[in-house]
């Protein structure tokens, strides 16, 4: 029997089948190939993970050679002596400084150098001439900030000469100690740096205080910001005779100043007030440099001598001027400073007594001045301690200024007029031979006054043009042998020029 039905349904599944098997064959390679991919996506990861790790390696590796190679360099610096591998700075700023980074240790160069001119008249008694009246160099090491040591030498003469020498302890503000070789303090005028002083030389009185630079043990300090003081016992006779003659003749010297301005609370004003003393005996073999000798301001005649201790002077050993015993010596005097904005006015007294059994004498000198900063630069700002310091102009002289000008007057006394009774001249003494054998001060006077005019030309604050008048009169006549003739006047006029650099 014919069945058309079931023939037909064979032949749709045929075709069916026939149908679906390329699209099977074709599932069957793109699932080959995504696993092929996964696979090679899979070894990639793999090797970029083992790339990553040799980087890291390497990293690690350069990292430790260059720590390796910082330590080396490290322990070089130690071996080579630096502190804790910290490199060595310096500046400048009044001063050559270098210190390294801990601030275990600090080394300052400081030096000076015043080169002046020199004119009088009438000539007698000094020819014009250029000179080297100071020339210096010397260090300043601190070490762990308390502990100082200072050394410096003087080299405008003809040898070298010791002018600091001492170590300080700085532990206690209110409390310092200095050992060694160093400068006295005695009044205002002295305590401050030749450096900073406001005219040329000191003025007459300064003679009084003997010799700048002695040895011994100096306490010193600001107890409160508006107060210092200084207490020293040193050997009394300069830097060259350490021996006395007797084991008591050692000096005491005590300096106490304030500043009132700064108590008070008084901005751009200075009120300084302050006084000092010394004592001690000194030893008949130590009669040289004891009593001063008198010169005057610009450096010229020295018109008071008390060396001389004979017949010749006016009495005899132990009437004459010169003694020769040991003998008590005492030194005192006051202070005064007022300055406001760019004026300041200053004094002192001075008086030296000199006594022994058979002996008693005493000098007294005084001075006054006043300057004008003309560029006005405050006073105030230039003290500290006691004294006033360097004055650093508000431009310096270059593009931006012309530096710092400062005028100046001050008027001196010295009067020695007790030892007008030992010469019964009434002149003073004789300091050379008195048929004129020799040349300088034949005769000499007791009394001296002097007028000084100065200006001061602060370039940069190390650097400084000064020039004075000096005007002294004597009170008698003065003889002067020079050249084989001897000249008596009865004053002297001085023109002085400085150029000076210090650091």
């Amino acid at each position: 029997m014919y069945k058309p039905f079931t023939t037909n349904k064979r032949r749709l599944v045929a075709l069916v089948l026939a149908a679906m098997a390329p699209g099977a064959y074709a599932d069957d390679a793109s699932s080959d190939r995504i696993k092929q991919l996964e696979a090679m996506m899979q070894q990639m990861q793999q090797q970029r993970a083992e790339q990553d790790k040799q980087m890291q390696a390497m990293a690690e590796e350069l990292k430790a050679m260059q720590q390796q190679m910082a330590q080396g360099k490290e322990d070089d610096l130690k071996e080579r002596g630096k502190s804790k591998g910290t490199p060595v700075l310096a500046n400048f700023k009044d001063g050559i400084t270098f210190e390294d980074g801990s601030g275990n240790w600090q080394l300052a160069i400081n030096g000076r150098v015043q080169a002046d001119y020199r004119q009088f008249s009438p000539d007698a008694d000094a020819a014009d001439t250029f000179s080297l009246r100071r020339a210096r160099l010397g260090g300043t090491a601190t070490f762990y900030k308390d502990y100082v040591v200072r050394v410096e030498g003087e080299y405008s003469g003809s040898s070298t000469s010791l002018t600091y020498g001492y170590f300080d302890i700085n532990k206690w503000k209110q409390t310092k100690i200095r050992m060694g070789q160093f400068k006295p303090l005695y009044g205002m005028e002295r305590s401050s740096s030749t450096n900073f002083t406001d005219f040329q030389e000191r003025s007459m009185a300064d003679s009084l205080l003997g010799s700048t630079y002695d040895r011994g043990i100096m306490v010193h300090g600001a107890p409160v910001p508006s107060l210092y003081y200084s207490l020293a016992y040193i050997n009394g006779s300069g830097t060259s005779d350490e021996n006395n003659a007797r084991e008591d003749t050692k000096d005491t010297t005590v300096r106490v100043s304030g500043n009132l301005a700064e108590f008070a609370g008084w901005k751009n004003a200075v009120v300084h007030v302050g006084g000092w003393y010394a004592n001690g005996d000194q030893g008949s073999r130590r009669l040289a440099g004891v009593i001063p000798t008198g010169q005057t301001e610009g450096r010229g005649v020295q018109f008071f001598s008390t060396t001389c201790s004979t017949a010749a002077c006016g009495g005899t050993a132990a009437t004459a001027n010169a003694f020769s015993d040991n003998v008590e010596r005492t030194r005192g005097g006051g202070e005064l400073a007022l300055a406001y904005g760019p004026v300041k006015f200053q004094s002192e007294y001075i008086r030296a007594e000199y006594e022994s059994a058979d002996y008693q004498r005493d000098i007294d000198a005084w001075y006054a001045s006043t300057v004008w900063n003309v560029t006005g630069e405050p006073f105030a700002g230039m003290y500290k301690d006691g004294v006033f310091g360097r004055l650093k102009p508000r431009n310096n002289f270059g593009a931006n200024g012309w530096g710092a000008v400062q005028l100046g007057l001050r008027y001196s006394k010295f009067d020695g007029s007790d030892f007008k009774s030992a010469n019964a001249a009434g002149t003073g003494v004789l300091i050379n031979n008195p048929a004129g054998t020799s040349d300088g001060v034949l005769v000499a006077t007791n009394e001296a006054d002097a007028w000084t005019v100065g200006a001061n030309w602060i370039l940069t604050p190390n650097t400084r043009l000064i020039a004075n008048y000096v005007h002294t009169e004597f009170d008698t006549p003065i003889t002067v042998r020079s050249n084989g003739r001897n000249d008596t006047y009865e004053d002297e006029d001085a023109f002085t020029l400085r150029a000076q650099f210090d650091f």
